[in-house]
C-alpha cells in the first residue's frame, strides 16, 4: 500500500519546529514544483519539508537534503525509511560551505542565517530555477533580501500565509477564536 503522507507526518517522530502544510502549498503554489524537478532542501530538521517535496517530485525526481546537526539528520533519516521514500538524499553537510548539486530546479533553505546561501545557490541553480528561504523574523528577510540584490537572483515575492479556520455546526458558521498566525516569511527569489 502506497503510504498517505499526511497521514504519516501526523504520527511522524518530531524533533525540531517542521514547516507546515499552509508554508509547503504557498512553495508548491508559487513555484510550481513538480515531477521530476532536482531539488535541495537545507536545515533538514525532522524531514517534513523534504517528504513534501519527495512526494511531489516523484520517483523521476530527487530530493537532496542538507543537515549540519547529527541528532536532527538521525529523525529525518528514521522519518524517512519509516515513510519509505527513496528519492531522498540525506547529507550531514553544512551548506554554508557550498551546494554540489547542479542545475537545480529548487533550493529551500530553512535556517537562521538563509542569507550565508545566497552565493552557493546562484551557481548551483539552473537558469529559471527558484530560490525559497523559510524566515521567521522579518530582519532575516531584509538581510536576505540584501544578498539576493548582489547575484543573479531576482527578488520575487516575500508574503506570510495566516490560515483561518472556520467552524461550522448546524445553522453556525464563524471563524474559529484560534487560528494559526504567522509561522514565517516566505521569500522566493528565481535565477535568471
Amino acid at each position: 500500500m502506497k503510504i498517505k503522507l499526511l497521514d504519516f507526518l501526523r504520527k511522524a517522530k518530531r524533533g525540531p519546529a517542521v514547516i507546515l502544510g499552509k508554508d509547503f502549498g504557498a512553495i508548491a503554489a508559487n513555484t510550481g514544483v513538480g515531477a521530476g524537478w532536482k531539488v535541495v532542501d537545507a536545515g533538514t530538521g525532522s524531514g517534513w519539508l523534504a517528504m513534501q517535496l519527495a512526494n511531489v517530485v516523484g520517483p523521476d525526481g530527487k530530493v537532496f537534503t542538507y543537515e549540519n546537526r547529527k541528532e536532527f539528520a538521525k529523525i529525518a533519516k528514521e522519518n524517512f525509511a519509516k515513510a519509505g521514500f527513496e528519492n531522498i538524499k540525506l547529507k550531514v553537510k553544512d551548506i554554508y560551505r557550498g551546494i554540489s548539486e547542479k542545475n537545480l530546479d529548487l533550493i529551500t533553505i530553512d535556517l537562521q542565517e538563509s542569507w550565508k546561501t545566497v552565493k552557493h545557490a546562484e551557481k548551483s541553480l539552473a537558469a529559471g530555477g527558484y530560490f525559497v528561504a523559510y524566515c521567521p523574523q522579518i530582519t532575516q528577510v531584509i538581510q536576505l533580501a540584501k544578498e539576493i540584490q548582489k547575484t543573479k537572483l531576482k527578488l520575487v515575492k516575500v508574503s506570510e500565509t495566516i490560515e483561518r479556520p472556520w467552524m461550522i455546526h448546524d445553522k453556525v458558521a464563524r471563524p474559529e477564536h484560534q487560528i494559526l498566525g504567522h509561522t514565517a516569511f516566505l521569500v522566493f527569489a528565481r535565477k535568471i
